[in-house]
């Protein structure tokens, strides 16, 4: 169907109102009526794009683009998505088979004839020759499918209620998983304020000390000049400095904070903002030259990863 600019923004508008929600679902609704028995089954799993697969039986065709419709109602924007709508009509579906008499008749002449002509024994049998073409014929039923569709929308309008349902309880409970890591992540870095300081101190003592520690070994007397050993630090305190990354890893909590509020279609940015934050991370790692930060880096790689692969299950 061809993209329309006015029905396109109307369903941003609606997925920017819904909640954050998971990828996977499945949806399942049976109803028994005078014609037989309907049954709709919806299910998805994680896609980059929006990917939705139709199967119904070949004389409802008609109904794909109406599916069709309700699915978009839904505001679905990402994942694989399978919607099946099944009909179990009891005999009717036997009671449309018939057998072609005069074709049956002309395949038992027929080989009646060339068994005959090359002398075997045929031992001819009616079952072998019910897979023959043309022999069983099927009668599409004469009904109106249009009558089918109220009870059809119907079942399938509740399979996508229990779809949407399992989506959005399962996208609540990742954001409230992510937003657990965020809360340690925003832990460590208020810990790495106060640390960063201290490591900054311990390696200026560590650089004067192996300054002193050269001079000595190589038999010079006297000390580094004041004002050589003050540039020298300087320097040092500027690689080590980690309060950039700090202030942009606190600003990325917040835009991942506000995006789940946000709701609708998140999973692409936090997604960007969940690589961000490794970014951030290994900067720090690679600047402060501290054990406890590195090992503290460390965890926070964990928590980052565990955020990311929850966020790649979000819509």
């Amino acid at each position: 169907m061809a993209d329309k600019p006015a029905g396109k923004s109307d369903s941003a508008g609606k997925a920017a109102k819904n909640p954050p929600r998971s990828m996977t679902g499945y949806g399942r609704s049976v109803s028994d009526g005078p014609t037989g028995r309907y049954v709709a089954e919806v299910r998805s799993v994680n896609g980059r794009f929006m990917k939705l697969s139709v199967k119904t039986p070949s004389r409802y065709a008609s109904f794909e683009e109406r599916i069709k419709a309700l699915i978009d109602e839904i505001g679905l924007i990402r994942g694989s998505v399978e919607v099946g709508l099944y009909f179990d009509e009891g005999g009717a579906e036997a009671a449309g088979f018939s057998l072609n008499a005069a074709a049956l008749k002309a395949y038992v002449s027929q080989v009646k004839a060339l068994s005959k002509q090359l002398k075997v024994k045929d031992g001819l049998t009616l079952t072998p020759l019910l897979s023959l073409p043309g022999v069983v014929a099927r009668k599409e039923p004469d009904e109106d499918t249009e009558s089918r569709w109220k009870p059809c929308a119907a079942v399938l309008g509740e399979a996508l209620r229990q779809f949407n349902a399992m989506r959005e309880k399962e996208g609540a409970a990742l954001v409230r998983d992510i937003r657990a890591r965020l809360d340690e992540l925003r832990n460590h870095c208020q810990t790495l304020v106060s640390e960063a300081p201290k490591a900054l101190e311990t390696s200026r003592t560590r650089f004067r000390d192996r300054v002193t520690k050269a001079l000595e070994a190589a038999g010079i007397s006297g000390s580094l000049s004041p004002e050589n050993l003050e540039r020298e630090l300087v320097l040092l305190a500027d690689k080590m400095d980690v309060s950039e990354e700090l202030a942009r890893l606190g600003s990325h909590f917040e835009q991942m904070e506000s995006t789940l509020k946000g709701g609708g279609e998140v999973g692409k940015k936090l997604d960007f903002l969940t690589q961000e934050l490794f970014r951030e991370v290994n900067t720090v790692g690679s600047k402060a030259n501290d054990q406890s930060i590195t090992h503290r880096m460390v965890e926070m790689k964990g928590l980052i990863e565990k955020i990311r692969e929850q966020v790649q299950n979000l819509e």
